[in-house]
């Protein structure tokens, strides 16, 4: 790696960090995640064509971050940010990096809500992402955020105050039927849960098998609808008539996530696409 030259402007440390880049990525994507660095670490806007400068210490930083990056650690943990709907929030290790996919689901809702006050339940919130996005959206909403990793409930916490929403985090293990009964009833109860298989694994990017949480991501081969089929009996008990169930789902299982609503009576199902055409979304209500 070169060393960074002294007094050098946004724009030279843009091709010095896409070059370096390039050694790991496709040119376009090192042009991206170079762009992104830059303007989320040092805020640098349009750095191909800044001529704000350096300092010493922000030249040190980067040659860290360098580092870090030439070993695929994700940009956005690289940084400690990522953007999801208008949003920044802050990622580290212990939370998925939000997802495109996961800004229609949170679209699809607000559709459904908007102007409206719903009581709303977020299962496996991670980052916060969906539950802040809502409540950014449907400022009326009461939301709850639930997770079982206290150190992403307390990502997902700074979140919320860094985006100036009030929203109520609590730890819940889904899985546990003693626990999750003393939740209340809602409007509308939204998960992304964990639904990759472990048979999955080698069709996944290095990266996110090395930095990702698993906890987040996957599900054993044996039974891969475990979270769809706890959250959908526990949303029999705890939605309101009328009430909406969400899930974001793995793009293999559309149809038996769509049978598995059906099946235990919930009204309106719907699979829906993301915007690759990959099935993405179910929705049912109760009636």
């Amino acid at each position: 790696m070169h060393e960074l030259k002294q007094e050098w402007s946004a724009k030279t440390c843009f091709f010095y960090l896409k070059k370096e880049l390039e050694q790991v990525y496709e040119e376009r994507e090192a042009t991206t995640i170079a762009q992104y660095v830059l303007e989320d670490a040092f805020n640098i806007k349009n750095p191909i064509n800044s001529i704000q400068m350096i300092t010493n210490e922000e030249k040190s930083e980067l040659e860290r971050m360098v580092q870090e990056l030439l070993q695929r650690r994700p940009w956005q943990y690289v940084v400690g940010t990522a953007d999801f709907y208008d949003l920044k929030l802050e990622v580290d290790e212990s939370v998925l990096i939000p997802r495109a996919e996961t800004e229609e689901l949170v679209y699809a809702i607000i559709e459904k809500y908007v102007g409206h006050a719903p009581k709303i339940l977020d299962i496996g919130t991670g980052s916060g992402c969906i539950a802040i996005a809502l409540k950014k959206q449907l400022p009326q909403a009461t939301i709850t955020a639930v997770d079982v990793s206290k150190n992403a409930l307390a990502l997902a916490q700074k979140n919320a105050v860094k985006n100036k929403v009030e929203i109520t985090f609590q730890q819940v293990d889904i899985l546990d039927t003693e626990q999750i009964q003393k939740l209340p009833q809602y409007d509308l109860i939204v998960s992304n849960p964990p639904y990759i298989q472990n048979s999955e694994t080698s069709l996944m990017p290095e990266h996110v098998l090395a930095y990702e949480p698993h906890l987040a991501l996957f599900v054993t081969n044996q039974d891969p609808l475990q979270f769809y089929t706890a959250i959908t009996d526990f949303a029999k008990e705890h939605l309101c008539t009328k009430g909406w169930l969400y899930f974001e789902i793995n793009e293999y299982f559309g149809a038996e996530v769509l049978a598995l609503l059906e099946n235990k009576g919930f009204e309106n199902c719907a699979l829906l696409p993301d915007m690759s055409n990959r099935d993405r979304i179910v929705l049912g209500q109760l009636l």
